[in-house]
């Protein structure tokens, strides 16, 4: 994209080509959609149609920052010649190629780029297409078959109507213009000339040179309307090789030289298209024309607007080989094509002239009517003509030679001359020879013009003055430290902003006005007729000194805290301040204010100190870092921008197809309010756009993503995405201006970056469900089995306790008669050693009858029966037992108290055979909800973890299985001092 320099009347031009993504080299039509995005058409080469190689057509629609290829109907071997389009009135196209031997027509849908053929009439022959009009609602074919033309028209359904044959030369028709009007047509043919048909097809006039007041000359050219626009209702037609635009009076069949004349010093019409057209003028969606010439190489534009006046002025742009125009509204802008590039110009419709806009201006004075002396900051002098809009250097030498001057601070001229600065004094410069004087001394940071004398400040002197007459430089102030920023004389008094203060100096006097602010916010001062002395501040503050001597005021406070360079009152009281961030316009009477920046018509933003200018007709001059600036302020009017951002092109990965998939068919990004991304590839491109904006330029972008900040889109138009984050986003994007404010609607897309199915929450959610499952499914079966086990080892016992009780019974009943049966018998035969052993005998059998089944615990019950059990061990071992029982009888149930009981006869059973224990105690403890069982001795100790590992303990095994069933909890502790043996029991 290049911008080139043009008339002061185009605000920018900028030229597309292949690198910006314009693929169409030979461009053949220029249209816009209903949307007011641009189509272009033609052949890929810009070297134009090849009859020996492949032309390759291309069709693609720009939305000012990007070029969109549309895929084509037509086959790939097929290679025309010409590719038109041609616009409906219900805002469809008509895509026509053409070449030698054939002719295809396409319905085209801009916005869904949807395809329709269009049946062209066989005529029992080879037909050849030889132009395509559309008028208003109407569009009309001219069909060349058999050696004869014929004109048809094509019916919204795309079926074919025949009107009339033409007169044609061979059977082949070269029509330039086919209009409709309600009781003929106008048709113009290359070779056959300028006809009135009748809508029958009856000739009713041929129209000769006479008819146009031309003077016939000898072998006349045929003529030919190789133009035609609409304007305020009546057609304008320009005739070929120059002869003029004329009007035709439909009702009369008569020609009148039209209103519209070339364009001054042009030497030819310029603009071609097509095969046998030459586009001479255009109009615009609101019926404006423009026509064009060329002249001195550049393209001469000329411009008329309805129901405004007709001469307007020319405007002229570096781009004298145009080829094609094409406008939505011409008092705006304009698109050129040129072989292989397409140009904008945008028209200035401010009340702003600008001049020097590559330049950094500083002081302005009359030099003439109409003509202004301007001192840029390092470029020297310049002369601008206002009336002609011209600016032109303005040259000063020394000694003959060129001369530079830079810094400058003030321009005056009186009637010796004009004098200024240059960055080590003061300079004259005589008008006439433009010589320049030297007068070196300080470097000047601001002066004042005081009649014969220049009154001057510098940095770190005192304050100067320069004596014209005898051209020495003199000191005013006894302070020469002085930092000075501005100078001004108020009533009689100088004062200076410094980097110390507010300096006054007055008649020999010099002082420091007291300022309700630091030395170092002081800026620039201005004196004003009705408001007094006013000085500024680098935040954007102005105060007020009414009078000499008066204390000073806030005046005004820039909203935006910009330093202020300069203030002037305009015509109508409002007061104007020049900011390094816009002009602010403020009314003192309401305290409304309005800023104006560069998208309102100015040159910059930043305005320039020492670069001011009003004059009495009330216009002003206001210099910026870039260019000077021109205006009468009440014509300043704020733009209102408008417009919104929309989506010009999506692309991103398609997983179904494996690749990038592009969509730019306007209707479908329209309904696109999200776009999904598949895990395996997270690139995104997107495109866009801003329409509907009142002053067609460019305008910056920003984009965030969710909550983020705000950033700038580097590249025009596009966002691009490598590989995003998975997520939800939101994106938006808007529009800024040159201050960086947002104005328009935005655009909002979401987006859903999608993650790898394993990374996802879901999938996590599910693998723990899974785990989740599974254990619950082990764990469940690990339960069953513990629960078997305890449920076989449970019954295990309860057999081994039945078992205890047949054998006991047994015991009792049949060995224990048997016995005692005995020992009656060894009583009675008096024999002592028999009953001795008898008695012994018998007292066994029934101390194991006890142990296999103690009856005193169903008889006596639990605490009895323990009671018992501790009594035989004291008795019957060396372990000395001790005992502390509460009644715990009835608390159980029968099952409950036997495992109980056995629990305890276990423990105690191991203390006398492993523990080489002394003493031993049982105690046992009723709660509230629980039994409590404490089992000690002093003896061994025992690994209670090897035991429990090893699996070789039987009794641990079997202590445990009995305390699960009845629900309790048991703790062994065991050391080199003896074991401890703790049971819990809960009570149901």
């Amino acid at each position: 994209m290049a911008q080139t320099d043009n008339d002061k009347g185009v605000l920018s031009l900028q030229t597309y080509g292949v690198k910006d993504g314009l693929e169409v080299g030979d461009i053949h039509s220029l249209v816009y959609d209903n949307n007011g995005w641009l189509w272009i058409s033609g052949l890929e080469s810009d070297l134009g149609a090849s009859t020996f190689l492949k032309n390759v057509p291309k069709l693609q629609w720009f939305d000012g920052y990007n070029f969109h290829t549309v895929p084509l109907p037509i086959s790939e071997e097929l290679s025309p010649i010409s590719f038109l389009l041609k616009k409906r009135a219900d805002g469809l196209f008509y895509l026509w190629f053409s070449s030698n031997g054939f002719d295809e027509i396409y319905l085209f849908d801009p916005s869904t780029f949807k395809v329709q053929s269009v049946p062209i009439p066989t005529l029992d022959g080879h037909v050849d297409i030889s132009n395509i009009f559309v008028q208003d609602t109407s569009t009309f074919i001219s069909l060349d078959a058999f050696g004869k033309s014929s004109l048809f028209r094509l019916n919204d359904d795309l079926s074919f109507d025949k009107l009339f044959d033409l007169m044609s030369e061979r059977g082949e028709s070269h029509l330039h213009q086919v209009i409709p009007f309600k009781d003929h047509f106008l048709i113009s043919e290359a070779r056959m000339g300028i006809t009135a048909y009748g809508l029958k097809g009856q000739i009713l006039k041929e129209f000769d040179y006479e008819d146009f007041g031309l003077e016939k000359v000898a072998n006349p050219e045929v003529l030919a309307l190789v133009g035609s626009f609409l304007f305020e209702g009546k057609y304008q037609f320009v005739l070929k090789n120059g002869y003029g635009t004329y009007q035709y009076n439909d009702h009369e069949m008569t020609w009148s030289e039209s209103n519209f004349k070339p364009a001054r010093s042009a030497k030819k019409t310029l603009i071609n298209t097509g095969l046998y057209q030459k586009l001479y003028a255009i109009n615009d969606n609101h019926g404006n024309i423009a026509w064009f010439n060329v002249a001195e190489g550049q393209l001469i534009i000329k411009r008329a607007y309805v129901d405004e006046a007709h001469d307007q002025p020319d405007v002229r742009v570096n781009r004298a080989n145009a080829i094609n125009a094409a406008s939505r509204d011409l008092k705006k802008e304009l698109f050129l094509t040129e072989p292989g590039r397409l140009a904008h110009v945008v028209f200035k419709n401010f009340g702003v002239s600008t001049f020097l806009e590559d330049h950094s201006l500083r002081c302005i004075i009359p030099y003439g009517p109409n003509r202004y002396l301007v001192a840029t900051e390092a470029s020297g002098f310049y002369l601008i003509d206002i009336a002609e809009n011209t600016e032109e250097p303005f040259p000063i030498f020394l000694d003959g030679q060129p001369f530079s001057a830079s810094e400058i601070r003030g321009v005056f001229m009186d009637q010796r001359g004009i004098w200024t600065n240059y960055n080590e004094g003061v300079l004259f410069i005589n008008p006439d020879t433009r010589e320049v004087e030297r007068f070196r001394h300080y470097p000047v940071s601001a002066m004042v013009d005081d009649g014969n004398r220049i009154v001057y400040g510098a940095a770190n002197f005192p304050l100067m003055e320069f004596d014209k007459s005898r051209k020495v430089n003199r000191p005013l102030t006894k302070n020469d430290s002085l930092n000075v920023m501005d100078l001004t004389k108020f009533n009689d008094s100088f004062y200076a902003t410094t980097t110390s203060g507010l300096f006054k100096f007055k008649q020999g006097e010099e002082v420091y006005v007291d300022i309700p602010i630091s030395s170092d916010k002081l800026m620039m001062l201005s004196v004003l007729k009705r408001h007094g002395l006013l000085f500024t501040t680098v935040d954007g503050r102005v105060y007020q000194i009414k009078e000499e001597n008066s204390r000073p005021e806030l005046f005004f406070t820039d909203p935006a805290g910009s330093p202020i360079a300069s203030v002037f009152e305009d015509q109508e009281k409002n007061l104007w301040f020049a900011t390094f961030s816009g002009l602010v316009k403020f009314n003192p009477q309401t305290g409304e204010t309005e800023r104006f920046v560069e998208d309102d018509g100015l040159s910059n933003n930043e305005f320039n100190r020492f670069s001011f200018l009003q004059l009495e007709n009330g216009g002003v001059f206001l210099g910026a870092i870039k260019g000077l600036n021109y205006f009468f302020p009440q014509d300043l009017e704020k733009v209102e921008k408008g417009g919104e951002v929309v989506l010009t092109g999506l692309t991103y990965f398609d997983s179904k197809v494996k690749s990038n998939t592009t969509i730019i068919a306007p209707a479908e990004l329209t309904e696109l309010g999200s776009v999904s991304l598949p895990a395996e590839n997270k690139f995104l491109r997107i495109q866009v756009a801003p329409v509907g904006l009142t002053q067609p330029t460019k305008v910056n972008m920003e984009f965030k993503l969710n909550n983020g900040e705000w950033l700038p889109i580097k590249q025009p138009g596009e966002i691009q995405f490598n590989n995003l984050e998975a997520g939800q986003y939101l994106l938006k994007v808007r529009m800024v201006d040159s201050e960086g404010a947002s104005f328009g609607k935005e655009l909002s897309l979401h987006i859903h970056a999608r993650e790898f199915f394993y990374k996802t929450l879901w999938f996590g959610f599910l693998c723990l469900l899974v785990v989740i499952v599974v254990s619950y499914y082990f764990i469940r079966q690990a339960n069953k089995a513990r629960a078997l086990g305890q449920h076989y080892s449970r019954a295990l016992l309860r057999v081994q306790e039945e078992e205890r009780m047949r054998i006991s019974r047994d015991l009792h009943d049949s060995v224990g008669q048997q016995l005692i049966l005995l020992k009656n018998q060894a009583n009675a035969s008096r024999d002592p050693q028999m009953v001795k052993n008898v008695s012994a005998t018998l007292e066994e059998v029934r101390s194991i009858t006890r142990n296999l089944h103690p009856v005193v615990l169903s008889r006596l019950g639990l605490t009895a029966a323990l009671e018992e059990l501790i009594r035989k061990l004291d008795e019957n071992t060396e372990v000395f037992f001790a005992i502390e029982l509460e009644n715990i009888d009835g608390i159980f149930d029968a099952e409950e108290e036997l495992n109980l009981y056995r629990i305890i006869q276990e423990a105690l059973n191991n203390i006398v055979k492993h523990a080489n224990a002394v003493s031993a105690k049982l105690t046992i403890a009723r709660k509230k909800n629980k039994v409590l069982i404490n089992i000690q001795d002093n003896g061994k100790g025992f690994s209670v973890e090897n035991e429990q590992q090893s699996g070789g303990s039987l009794g641990l095994k079997t202590l445990h299985e009995r305390i699960a069933m009845l629900k309790g909890k048991i703790n062994i502790e065991s050391d080199a001092h003896g074991t401890r043996i703790e049971l819990e029991i809960p009570l149901q």
